[in-house]
């Protein structure tokens, strides 16, 4: 793949927008044992404590693995792949390959893996320089920038040549973030919307009724004033975390009242308007007012544990993966419901990330085989993904995971009905979008500035840097 200077710079300039969200893997799979953090993986028979071979080698003969017209090699080709992983799940997916490599005998995996924020800045340099891995994970707020650069490969036509794919499993919310021109450019590897979480024990003790999907915003505000209690290490918060700009921002928060962070273009900031900033509002007001929701010092002084987690706070808004971490509290006794409605409606966000395929591949073919059956039902259920994409795959994980039943069916039952990409910035200058706006927010919690002249700052601040969005 040959790029155009000016393609050269766009990526250059992305890369350094968006640092802080990367990847550098440096595991690759070998004919001796590997180190993957503190764990050394035998390629041979690839098992630890979490992932014991035995347990993978059946579950992986239980499953029945699609098929696609698209041939395998002829001939020994070697693909790499990087993901972002840790050091757990690095196992299960050498386990993959293991097994993978067994149905594809001419097919061979380098994999690459290495932290999320390092893997951007790697691999925006790697294409700057025309060459990538063949398959690579994306993040839902990188792709539009790599389609505009040409780096990506389309994938429709090999989803052509493979009948048992079944794209209807995929809800088309988590698709939008990889699409251009009618052409999708990456699969998801995960996919969830966010939800209410609420403290069992907090809400029999105070002797109010479990939140429903029945709740509004008022009602939500209205409880955490209520629920909150105590101080220092026996504070109790009504509900946590504290909104601030991020991506999600205007699904979570904003949309329910008939605001925005950003318009849909993400080429006009709309958090001043009063459909927004009156929201932003309350939110300080719960704050500042009502100390119902951790302050930036107490959360300094918690040294980044969740509230939520530690039992301390009534309820939080969060993405469905956490239900993987929740079920494993066995002191914490949980519910979850949708997130509230406001005077618009409900909104929630649909996000995840996705496997892609460089445009430069040399082994387009393999690279196909490899992320069909990785993308698969079966490749989801192999792998025991707490938030699948595809919506086959929730029983059984759920399942497997100790995830309640009921959480699963909601989770399938939101992302049916109105979970959406509605709202979330995805565009280059996000990230840039979000750390000019976060600082002036926080001044705002501190009381060093007042809401209007903070959203006015943001504002300001903000405009310049959406001309970067003009690359996609």
């Amino acid at each position: 793949m040959e790029m155009n200077r000016r393609q050269m710079l766009a990526l250059a300039v992305a890369a350094a927008a968006l640092s802080a969200c990367g990847d550098t893997r440096q595991q690759k799979q070998a004919a001796a044992p590997v180190k993957s953090g503190a764990q050394v993986i035998d390629p041979n028979r690839p098992s630890s404590d979490a992932w014991p071979f035995e347990e993978a080698e059946q579950l992986n003969n239980s499953l029945t693995w699609p098929k696609t017209n698209v041939a395998d090699p002829a001939s020994k080709v070697v693909i790499t792949v990087a993901l972002t992983t840790d050091a757990v799940t690095e196992v299960r997916n050498a386990q993959f390959d293991f097994f993978f490599k067994k149905r594809h005998p001419n097919i061979e995996i380098k994999r690459e893996s290495a932290p999320f924020d390092q893997f951007l800045t790697k691999y925006m340099a790697q294409a700057a320089g025309g060459t990538l891995p063949d398959v690579l994970y994306n993040h839902y707020s990188w792709t539009q920038n790599l389609i505009a650069n040409k780096v990506l490969q389309s994938l429709d036509d090999y989803i052509a040549k493979t009948p048992e794919f079944d794209m209807d499993d995929i809800p088309q919310p988590g698709l939008d973030y990889f699409k251009r021109d009618g052409a999708l450019y990456g699969l998801p590897t995960d996919m969830a919307p966010k939800l209410l979480f609420y403290n069992k024990d907090l809400f029999d003790k105070a002797g109010l009724k479990y939140p429903d999907e029945s709740w509004t915003f008022d009602q939500v505000f209205e409880t955490a004033r209520k629920m909150t209690s105590g101080t220092g290490v026996d504070k109790v918060y009504g509900f946590t975390p504290m909104p601030k700009p991020a991506p999600d921002l205007s699904p979570v928060y904003l949309m329910p009242f008939g605001g925005r962070f950003l318009d849909e273009t993400e080429s006009k900031v709309l958090i001043t308007e009063p459909n927004a900033s009156q929201v932003m509002g309350r939110w300080l007001d719960l704050l500042v007012k009502d100390k119902a929701v951790p302050s930036l010092a107490e959360m300094q002084a918690l040294e980044k544990v969740d509230p939520f987690r530690a039992g301390h706070a009534a309820m939080t808004i969060n993405g469905a993966w956490i239900m993987l971490e929740l079920s494993k509290l066995k002191d914490l006794k949980w519910g979850v419901t949708e997130v509230p409605k406001g005077p618009e409606g409900r909104t929630t966000p649909a996000v995840g990330s996705a496997l892609v395929m460089a445009s430069s591949s040399q082994n387009k073919d393999a690279a196909w085989i490899y992320m069909h059956e990785y993308l698969s039902a079966s490749g989801y259920k192999f792998r025991r993904i707490a938030a699948p994409a595809r919506q086959s795959a929730w029983e059984d994980n759920a399942k497997a995971l100790g995830i309640p039943a009921d959480s699963a069916d909601l989770v399938k039952k939101v992302m049916a009905d109105y979970a959406s990409g509605d709202g979330v910035l995805r565009l280059p200058a996000n990230k840039k979008v979000v750390d000019t706006a976060l600082p002036i927010w926080e001044r705002a919690q501190l009381g060093k500035i007042n809401l209007a002249d903070a959203l006015k700052e943001i504002a300001d601040k903000v405009t310049p840097v959406l001309s970067e969005n003009k690359i996609a």
